[in-house]
């Protein structure tokens, strides 16, 4: 079962700049084509880290969110499902992410464990290797409880439907 949550950004200040931290960078703002994208540092930069961190903002952790609750932690994030493409799981992308956020707004689905929901009434994403597993948002809708796929107005009994000769 998946469930739409959300990809949230949040900063922090580090005592130190490290390779692979996330930075966001604004591009083409103000304007009709403005968007946002998510790199990572690939070395320590020689300038002072107050220096860098002035020109280019503190660096940012991923969080999954439902509803105010944190459903995964950075170093939960994650698995990416590319769909029916492939029956495999990849690491999730510096492409990927920057996909979630522009495209779908930072909604992104989870794969959730059913019965616990049932149970407790609390989300809890499955866990598989450490990490959650996402795939697009809004890939897996919630399936309706009416299962004879006609409209509620719908009366088969009603002759309405008939033409009048």
């Amino acid at each position: 079962m998946y469930y739409t949550v959300e990809l949230v950004l949040k900063s922090y200040m580090p005592k130190q700049l490290e390779p692979g931290m996330w930075f966001i960078t604004k591009l083409h703002q103000d304007t009709i084509k403005e968007y946002v994208e998510i790199w990572a540092l690939d070395k320590v930069p020689p300038q002072p880290i107050e220096e860098f961190i002035t020109k280019n903002g503190a660096p940012v952790e991923p969080y999954l969110i439902h509803e105010e609750q944190v459903i995964a932690q950075p170093h939960e994030i994650g698995w990416w499902d590319v769909g029916e493409e492939s029956d495999t799981l990849r690491d999730i992308e510096l492409k990927d992410v920057n996909l979630i956020i522009n495209e779908w707004d930072g909604y992104v689905d989870v794969e959730f464990d059913e019965q616990d929901y049932v149970i407790e009434d609390v989300l809890s994403p499955i866990i598989y290797d450490g990490k959650v597993t996402m795939c697009e948002a809004f890939t897996y809708e919630e399936d309706d409880d009416d299962d004879d796929h006609y409209d509620d107005e719908t009366d088969l009994d009603d002759d309405t439907w008939k033409e009048e000769n």
